[in-house]
């Protein structure tokens, strides 16, 4: 757009140079539709800037694999996506939850129910039963490990059941379980908490190379050093507003209390 402006150009003259309907030209202005490199090309040329046609065309390419839709990055089934050579190699796990139990630390029942809901959700194959055995493992490889695991959790998040009440309810005492373990810090912030961060979307960090940001339409892989700083930061403000130990376990009790209500 700023090309186009700076070229003198309207919508209707860049379309007519690179040889489009002018509906094509008001579709990638307003971001309907992404350019393939030939257009970018012609974009490019019919401004008189050529040259700058090869680095557009390699951040579009970016753009793609860092914004990945759900029904792009799920359509080899819930199974699959369990896979990822990133949990690997990551060392240190930043993970904030402002809604689901965080998948590292998930039961089987409550991994089971949780994927059920989003195979239905999501319309997907029913391979649930092979992604939970994954997940499982997954998660059995980072917390058993030499992993650290720091997780936040909004105390709101404990009365979220998103499986059967009793799944949920066997989370929670799982929780209370795993407090404590030398590898895990897990802290909850509680509801009437000072903030000086509000609450913001899942996200898992790896490291400090890569950020994960649960959507409802998409994941996004944040991999700009500076956009990972200001995650990471959040993340740090939040942990200060956390509680830890005893007072996590009160939370988690009064939580479970209230599912035998």
């Amino acid at each position: 757009m700023r090309m186009m402006e700076d070229a003198d150009l309207s919508g209707a003259r860049l379309a007519a140079l690179c040889g489009w309907d002018r509906s094509k030209t008001h579709r990638i202005i307003n971001r309907k539709t992404i350019p393939k490199p030939v257009d970018i090309r012609a974009w490019c040329a019919a401004c008189g800037k050529p040259e700058e046609a090869e680095a557009l065309i390699e951040t579009t390419r970016t753009a793609k694999t860092l914004y990945v839709q759900w029904t792009q990055y799920l359509k080899g089934g819930l199974s699959k996506a369990q896979h990822s050579s990133i949990y690997q190699e990551t060392r240190a796990f930043r993970v904030y939850s402002c809604g689901v139990l965080p998948g590292m630390l998930q039961t089987e029942p409550y991994a089971r129910g949780i994927l059920r809901t989003i195979r239905h959700f999501r319309n997907l194959p029913d391979d649930v039963e092979d992604a939970v055995q994954a997940r499982l493992e997954r998660s059995d490889d980072v917390i058993q490990g030499s992993h650290q695991v720091s997780i936040l959790m909004e105390e709101s998040a404990l009365y979220m059941p998103m499986t059967e009440l009793p799944q949920h309810a066997g989370q929670l005492e799982h929780f209370l379980s795993v407090i404590g373990r030398p590898n895990l810090s897990f802290g909850i912030i509680p509801k009437m908490s000072r903030r000086s961060v509000w609450p913001i979307e899942t996200f898992y960090a790896f490291d400090d190379r890569e950020v994960q940001v649960e959507t409802l339409t998409a994941m996004v892989r944040v991999t700009n050093p500076s956009e990972i700083n200001v995650y990471l930061s959040a993340f740090a403000q939040m942990a200060r507003a956390a509680v830890y130990g005893p007072k996590a376990k009160a939370l988690i009790r009064t939580a479970l209390d209230a599912c035998e209500a």
